[in-house]
């Protein structure tokens, strides 16, 4: 509102309907006055100056209220939000309904009461300040998830290291959120020469609080695979990295979060790929000859539920040009308009339709037939794939 108080719109063909309420409106203290004679000039003048409240006559020549109503409602937010006073004679009871149903937000009975007008103007001009308020605060939520959103997609690793003679491992991945920032999470690196360490994990919950649960799981990762090839005699195993980042996550833990992770360590000379399963879904083996399985083993506790789980190792050994395929239950449990599910079988055809793609392609193709499958449908859990293919240089 300017500082000249509320701006009010008064519209009426009749002059002495317009006297007279602009005098009582000035008697309680608005000043700011415009008026039109007509829906036409209303329109012309609410193109040109911000209007609070409007007060607007139902029968008028040429233009009457609810056209002047149907043009604000189909015009930009910025007319749409502007509440509207119906202005009408007891007789007109049936028109103020329609109005009401077309979007004002209250009505005056001709003749004035002077009561009436300071309550009906009063009320609606407090709901416009609140719910200004309420639209500023969405905005400035809107722009600070923006700003999370980019700062969390920042966190996770987007420039795929090129495969080599020396590390020769294909690798791409994805996260989309399902709303501003996500629970999901990707990361792989090289843990020593030769072991290519990678996982994805999927955060309890939604929102900001899971997203920094989940940039402090991979943070974790990252710092105990550091402190291990420091301290550590034996090789890095990820057993021991799942333990330790378990105990830290599971302090001072008051929202009683967790995370399901998959961890894997890829020998990258050897193929023997070793991996802890902490309460994830199992990730597709794909082999160069076109035939899927899934990385099976029961799956162990999710991390941050007990501080003294103890987390199992496996192993597989992956032959040459094989592929794993690790995903997020966004991916399985993505629903369709039906409520189907995109589901194992689906996913699993699909990987098979793909095996023969790189990871770089592999990943974006999952994507779109997962996106094909759930249409329009909203999107309830964030998407994660990570698709890395090792292929060792003599085979």
């Amino acid at each position: 509102m300017s500082a000249d108080g509320p701006a009010l719109l008064v519209v009426d063909d009749n002059d002495d309907n317009r006297y007279t309420l602009t005098r009582r409106l000035t008697r309680e203290g608005y000043t700011n006055l415009t008026t039109a004679t007509n829906g036409r000039e209303a329109l012309d003048l609410l193109q040109s100056k911000r209007f609070d409240l409007i007060l607007l006559d139902i029968m008028m020549p040429d233009m009457n209220g609810y056209e002047v109503l149907e043009r604000m409602k189909a015009a930009g937010a910025e007319l749409r939000n502007i509440p509207v006073i119906m202005i009408s004679a007891l007789s007109e009871i049936e028109s103020v309904v329609r109005c009401i149903e077309l979007g004002a937000e209250d009505y005056l009975p001709k003749p004035f009461n002077p009561t009436l007008l300071r309550a009906r103007v009063g009320a609606s001009l407090e709901k416009k300040r609140l719910r200004d308020e309420v639209r500023a605060g969405l905005a400035r939520l809107g722009q600070e998830m923006d700003a999370a959103r980019k700062l969390q997609l920042g966190m996770l690793p987007l420039v795929f290291p090129a495969c080599t003679p020396a590390q020769p491992v294909e690798v791409h991945a994805l996260m989309e959120p399902a709303r501003e920032v996500g629970g999901d999470l990707y990361d792989f690196f090289y843990a020593s020469e030769q072991l290519f360490c990678f996982l994805v994990g999927d955060v309890s919950g939604k929102g900001a609080a899971a997203a920094m649960f989940m940039a402090r799981t991979r943070s974790l990762v990252r710092m105990a695979v550091q402190l291990w090839r420091k301290i550590g005699v034996d090789q890095i195993t990820p057993v021991q990295i799942a333990e330790a980042v378990n105990r830290e996550l599971c302090q001072d833990n008051r929202d009683r979060m967790f995370v399901t992770l998959f961890l894997g360590m890829l020998d990258t000379k050897t193929g023997v790929l070793t991996y802890v399963n902490a309460g994830h879904l199992a990730p597709c083996l794909l082999h160069a000859s076109g035939c899927i399985e899934p990385i099976n083993g029961k799956p162990a506790m999710p991390l941050a539920v007990r501080a003294g789980a103890a987390y199992q190792e496996r192993t597989v050994t992956l032959q040459p040009d094989d592929a794993v395929f690790v995903f997020s239950d966004g991916v399985t449990e993505a629903m369709n308009v039906a409520d189907e599910l995109y589901g194992n079988e689906r996913l699993h055809a699909d990987l098979r339709a793909a095996s023969a793609l790189t990871p770089e392609e592999m990943v974006p193709a999952i994507k779109v037939k997962v996106d094909v499958f759930t249409g329009e449908a909203p999107k309830s859990d964030d998407v994660t794939m990570l698709a890395l293919r090792w292929r060792p240089a003599h085979h």
